[in-house]
């Protein structure tokens, strides 16, 4: 079994995981503030984002796995928050 792509989402974005050669690329966006419609109602306006890692660089994996999880959850978490991020990107590891 080969793990090419994963999906992930959290309160305040999204994210697509995936691989390519030695490269972990992380493409998503996050909300970055609410906009009032012209009924008055509000919807989220967002930031894309697009990282690259080496996958076989653990020390800059772990700190990818901070940025997705502070730009996913919408606030810096516990090492407890980061590891489960971290066990996702673990999947695309050398």
């Amino acid at each position: 079994m080969k793990t090419t792509r994963i999906d992930i989402e959290g309160p305040n974005g999204n994210a697509t995981i995936a691989r390519s050669d030695m490269t972990i690329e992380i493409i998503g966006r996050r909300g970055t503030r609410v906009i009032e419609t012209r009924d008055g109602r509000s919807c989220l306006g967002y930031r894309r984002f697009r990282w690259a890692v080496n996958a076989g660089n653990y020390d800059e994996i772990d700190e990818i796995a901070r940025r997705l999880q502070r730009a996913l959850d919408g606030y810096e978490g516990t090492n407890g928050d980061v590891a489960d991020y971290r066990r996702v990107l673990a999947a695309f590891e050398d």
